[in-house]
């Protein structure tokens, strides 16, 4: 044998040697209590967090309408025109009652210099200044209310153009093309598909349970969701005593969107409780059966279990363990090893 060969052959020999070494090598470990934490689970519904009806500010005929049911909109677009003939000319008459008071008002104030002059000089009366200075005092009021009323008239313009005030989408029209509106009167109702929120009823119990939004997450279509905001009502419902807890959910992937009126959990920690968990890979699943292997007179024994809640990685054991018993964390890998009689 040519010491290459001898060489090949140690190194073959060595490594079988480490596998038949390490053949009872599997991690073991002792059984101890875990505390986990506690759950209630409660059905909720996503809602939006931005939804509102808008309505006319102005009275007028519905000149055009831009957007219809389902359209999406993006904030601040016009969704809706009324005809401005009125406030058009509101808006002129406005204008030209401020130039006529700016006029009065520069008149005023220039006789109440010159009468100010004049009573320093002892020409005129005490009662004839009064008067003057009265009449500049007025002239100038007048000015600041023919200001207000142009503000008004560019206001009430400016709601002729009815914008969207968010991005989102139409849910409802409630106006036709034509139709004459007034203040008050409903013209489109839609809501923005993001921000969402879960809302829940809490029954009382729970409620008092609640210290912040750790405690709180959101369940969706197999989606586990940490909430950017928690609010808990400070006030129970007259009708069932329960408390209503709103959720607000963080920003959408794009892959997997919301929307809403979609069914939600909403999974509230209520406290912590001591169980025995141990590896999922400890597990030897067989039909409906759960098994692990314990060691017992220093052998491994297969014994069944019964399994409740996962928690990461590892599986909560309801019977058939008690603290201090020894398993095998890998149940597949000891099974191989007693299948090859190792």
């Amino acid at each position: 044998m040519s010491s290459s060969q001898s060489l090949l052959f140690f190194i073959k020999a060595s490594f079988i040697s480490l596998l038949v070494g390490n053949a009872y090598a599997l991690e073991q470990l002792r059984i101890e209590l875990t505390k986990v934490p506690m759950y209630f689970d409660l059905e909720a519904t996503l809602e939006a967090v931005n939804q509102s009806t808008v309505s006319a500010q102005t009275t007028g005929a519905v000149k055009a309408i831009h957007y219809d049911v389902n359209d999406e909109m993006p904030a601040g677009t016009l969704i809706i025109t009324i005809d401005d003939t009125q406030q058009q000319a509101q808006l002129q008459q406005a204008t030209a009652n401020l130039e006529q008071a700016k006029a009065q008002n520069e008149d005023a104030q220039v006789l109440l210099k010159r009468n100010k002059r004049l009573y320093e000089q002892k020409t005129v009366s005490q009662g004839e200044y009064d008067s003057a200075n009265a009449r500049a005092k007025s002239a100038a009021a007048t000015v600041k209310a023919a200001e207000a009323m142009l503000k008004q008239a560019k206001e009430q313009l400016a709601y002729t153009q009815v914008k969207a005030p968010y991005g989102g989408i139409v849910t409802a029209r409630h106006v036709e093309l034509g139709e004459l509106v007034n203040p008050g009167q409903a013209l489109m109702t839609g809501m923005a598909l993001e921000p969402l929120r879960a809302v829940a009823d809490l029954p009382q119990d729970v409620a008092a349970k609640y210290q912040n939004a750790e405690q709180v997450r959101i369940l969706v279509n197999d989606r586990v969701i940490a909430p950017e905001q928690v609010i808990l009502f400070p006030y129970a419902d007259t009708r069932h005593h329960s408390v209503r807890l709103r959720a607000t959910l963080p920003k959408q992937e794009a892959d997997a969107p919301l929307y809403p009126g979609l069914w939600s959990k909403v999974r509230i920690q209520t406290g912590e409780r001591e169980t025995i968990l141990v590896p999922n890979a400890a597990i030897l699943q067989r039909s409906e059966l759960s098994s692990v292997y314990v060691i017992k007179d220093g052998q491994p024994r297969l014994r069944q279990v019964r399994t409740g809640m996962h928690f990461n990685d590892q599986v909560e054991i309801l019977s058939g363990l008690q603290t201090g018993d020894i398993i095998i964390s890998d149940a597949l890998a000891q099974l191989a090893q007693l299948a090859k009689g190792v």
